[in-house]
């Protein structure tokens, strides 16, 4: 099963088609042009990315946490594809959901600083990869589910694992610049000091 991509409205979005499941149909989620916040309405779009990069963060943390189970029990004879599947399926809803995220960071970052334009632009460089290693782990799960010691599947789950750690540092580190900003420009308007130039 492979993976698409879909180009709607100028944003990139990974419909994520895969499922740990094989009977289950798949959710598409399509990407049009990305759906509002509660921060567009106010125009306010940096807030709005602000909020998305400590969102997307969430999830890559929880992938971070997910795919840290699944190498630590990854030994043990009596953990099942079930049980692995079950994480994987909540990995992929994650990926979906910072896919959707990166949508709308998409839609918006013309309009965005600098700085969050670089960021937009790791977390879209992470997520394919997110993507193709969960679809993969699916993948050689669905295919022989009694092989989960092998080195590729470990390799997937290794991967999802470095590329959600990597994601969320990058982000993280964006956060707190913009934590760190905001705090330092209500502290200038606290003491009543002008705008710098």
């Amino acid at each position: 099963m492979k993976l698409k991509f879909l180009v709607i409205g100028g944003c990139a979005s990974a419909a994520l088609l895969f499922t740990a499941v094989p009977q289950a149909p798949a959710a598409v989620r399509e990407c049009i042009a990305g759906s509002p916040t509660a921060a567009s309405y106010s125009w306010d779009f940096h807030q709005e990315a602000n909020n998305l990069f400590r969102d997307v963060q969430t999830d890559a943390r929880q992938i971070v946490d997910r795919t840290a189970y699944l190498q630590r029990e990854n030994g043990d004879a009596g953990l099942t594809w079930i049980s692995h599947s079950d994480k994987l399926n909540q990995v992929k809803d994650e990926v979906n959901d910072m896919s959707a995220k990166l949508c709308r960071l998409a839609a918006i970052r013309r309009v965005l600083t600098p700085w969050q334009q670089q960021t937009v632009d790791r977390i879209a460089a992470k997520i394919p990869l997110m993507v193709d290693a969960a679809d993969d782990a699916i993948s050689v799960g669905n295919k022989d589910q009694h092989t989960l010691w092998m080195p590729a599947y470990q390799k997937y789950i290794n991967d999802l694992y470095d590329d959600a750690t990597a994601l969320n540092q990058s982000v993280g580190e964006a956060v707190q610049y913009a934590t760190v900003s905001r705090h330092y420009h209500e502290l200038r308007n606290d003491l009543g000091l002008k705008a710098s130039s």
